[in-house]
């Protein structure tokens, strides 16, 4: 189970996918990572899109987290009913927020998410009722991005919250934030990030973040970081492009 992989601090890196096509989530599903988010903050994925990509996924037993625009109830009931392994709220920056994608993505007690059921997820009623509640509530990883410094001064509360399972760092927002746009490298952004990995490891708590490069990877793997994103599809369509035609020429 990946979830259990993801608390056990096992090293994990994963890419995204922001487009829309089955066909670029089987050529991923190929591939050796650890597990894809896909991408519905930002880019053209729909829930339509959903339908197709991720029955890809769960069939090459790769990993599926969803990084979605909000906590609307309905909407994560929707996709967790797909059988994704996990969803994920950014620019969460307060505990309340923090409690909200809880209380959606998670079966009583642990939170309020709509019981429908005959669903992918449950095999279409295949798995038993009470069965299928207690494996998606132990199954589902509950992800909330740390990206402000409202978030960081929230950060006690934040941490304390019950039902999250990772605190994943956006660092290009969070140095936005702290008007250090891009500035990986600045004292203040390393400082920030610092401090939101040892607070979130004093409750023993996992943390992860996006890898901007490989040399920010290697830097904060050394620093206790286990959960990574790197590369985006389209990123890495357009540059495997240019590099081969590029060497060709």
């Amino acid at each position: 189970m990946f979830k259990q992989t993801v608390k056990s601090e096992q090293d994990v890196v994963g890419v995204w996918q922001r487009i829309p096509s089955s066909i670029v989530s089987e050529i991923i599903s190929l591939t050796d990572i650890d597990f894809v988010t896909i991408d519905m903050e930002h880019g053209p994925i729909d829930i339509s899109d959903l339908r197709t990509m991720v029955p890809v996924y769960k069939k090459a037993g790769t990993p599926v987290i969803l990084r979605v625009a909000s906590a609307d109830f309905s909407f994560i009931s929707k996709v967790l009913d797909l059988g994704v392994d996990g969803v994920m709220l950014p620019q969460v920056n307060t505990a309340e927020e923090a409690k909200r994608i809880v209380e959606a993505s998670k079966f009583a007690p642990l939170g309020r998410r709509g019981v429908g059921g005959l669903c992918a997820a449950d095999q279409y009623g295949k798995v038993d009722l009470h069965t299928f509640i207690q494996s998606e509530n132990d199954r589902v990883l509950t992800i909330v991005q740390i990206e402000t410094e409202q978030a960081v001064h929230n950060l006690d509360e934040i941490v304390d919250v019950d039902g999250v399972d990772l605190f994943y760092i956006g660092p290009f927002d969070l140095s936005q934030s702290l008007g250090l746009t891009g500035m990986m490298d600045h004292p203040h952004v390393v400082e920030t990030i610092q401090r939101i990995i040892d607070k979130v490891q004093e409750k023993n708590k996992s943390v992860g973040m996006h890898g901007v490069s490989l040399d920010f990877i290697r830097f904060w793997r050394e620093r206790g970081v286990r959960y990574f994103t790197y590369g985006m599809d389209n990123v890495l369509l357009a540059k495997g492009i240019e590099d081969v035609y590029r060497s060709v020429r």
